[in-house]
């Protein structure tokens, strides 16, 4: 059931979204401003776990990717609002507990076993951008943009091990602790600092770099039968982005 709820989520998400872009699009002009911009890149999490039940949280390799769609507010060409859908795969490594069936559960800080965990998210991203210098006569502006992200929960990979041998490999069903109507949904506030360059007549082609700090309102809840209780996990995140714009 989950899963089909998944797929349909997907499913309005990006046959949806031509249809919005469309509605803002405005006849061709060389000075309209507005674009569609895809961006990918790395990013770096940052990890804290109760510390009664786990230790030792480390980043796994982890990236981010999306297309938005552009739209000029004013006639200065400096002030945008952006939507599009972003995809994020995050993880982390930790140690904690694993409890067989039947077994009594104790927390002697033993901490002997190793948790493998991606976590995938779908987003909406509602952003405002400033430039520092106009888009329509500057080559290069350098700009700020705040952005609200409506997260979506997709499924997750898990491994647990001792000593090498994995005793667990599954896609547990991951939420927020603290959810936004669904348990599976939430939010996070984002701020970007952006370089971008410009297509002007004189110089076709507009690509940018975007460095963005981004911060979740609710801890991550993994819950399972054989992990430790209360194993809530927060985080945050540092990114590089780069990016086109056409």
């Amino acid at each position: 059931m989950m899963k089909i709820k998944h797929k349909l989520f997907l499913f309005v998400l990006f046959f949806s979204f031509p249809a919005l872009s469309y509605s803002f699009h405005s006849s061709p002009s060389k000075k309209t401003g507005n674009g569609t911009r895809i961006h990918f890149g790395p990013v770096i999490g940052f990890y804290t776990i109760n510390k009664n039940h786990a230790i030792n949280p480390r980043q796994k390799m982890s990236m981010a990717l999306g297309f938005s769609r552009e739209v000029h507010l004013d006639r200065s060409y400096k002030t945008f609002f952006l939507f599009g859908v972003d995809y994020f795969l995050h993880g982390l490594n930790f140690r904690s507990y694993y409890f067989s069936q039947d077994t009594l559960q104790v927390y002697d800080k033993s901490f002997a076993y190793d948790y493998a965990l991606y976590m995938h998210e779908l987003s909406i991203p509602l952003q405002g951008k400033y430039l520092f210098k106009r888009e329509d006569n500057s080559l290069f502006s350098p700009y700020i943009a705040m952005t609200y992200h409506l997260r979506y929960l997709l499924a997750s990979n898990l491994k647990v091990s001792q000593n090498g041998n994995v005793v667990k490999d599954e896609m547990p069903e991951l939420s927020f602790k603290n959810p936004l109507f669904y348990d599976k949904l939430n939010s996070a506030l984002s701020i970007s600092l952006g370089w971008q360059k410009n297509s002007l007549s004189s110089s076709k082609g507009s690509f940018f770099v975007e460095l963005n700090y981004r911060y979740g309102f609710s801890p991550y809840s993994f819950q399972s039968n054989y992990s430790a209780s209360s194993l809530y996990i927060n985080s945050t995140h540092l990114s590089l982005q780069l990016g086109f714009k056409f």
